[in-house]
């Protein structure tokens, strides 16, 4: 069964740091993040392309569902579009697996 691995917390959790680590160790090789694809866009200014870099991260996660390819992406889990996502991979019969990085305060993020 292909496996979606989700990196969620607020900003400043250290969600990358932990993706970046963890990921290699259980053989996750595609790592979506849309902060990533941005400064990829503009490394100048990635703040300039962040609806672009929306838009590509949510045509990166179709594209693995699509050929049934484990993947893994990194999310503040703000609106319900993920809750949709979840259940429609589970329906498909992916393994979904989430990992929320808190904080011990707000004043942390």
């Amino acid at each position: 069964m292909p496996t979606c691995r989700i990196i969620a917390g607020p900003n400043g959790a250290g969600k990358t740091t932990f993706a970046l680590t963890y990921l290699p160790e259980v053989g996750c090789r595609n790592f979506i993040n849309a902060d990533l694809i941005a400064a990829g866009l503009s490394p100048l200014a990635p703040e300039r392309e962040l609806v672009a870099a929306s838009r590509l991260f949510l045509k990166e996660i179709e594209s693995h569902i699509a050929i049934r390819e484990d993947f893994a992406f990194e999310t503040t889990l703000s609106g319900r579009s993920y809750l949709k996502l979840i259940k429609r991979l589970q329906n498909d019969g992916w393994i979904v697996e989430l990992f929320y990085l808190a904080l011990p305060s707000m004043e942390m993020s």
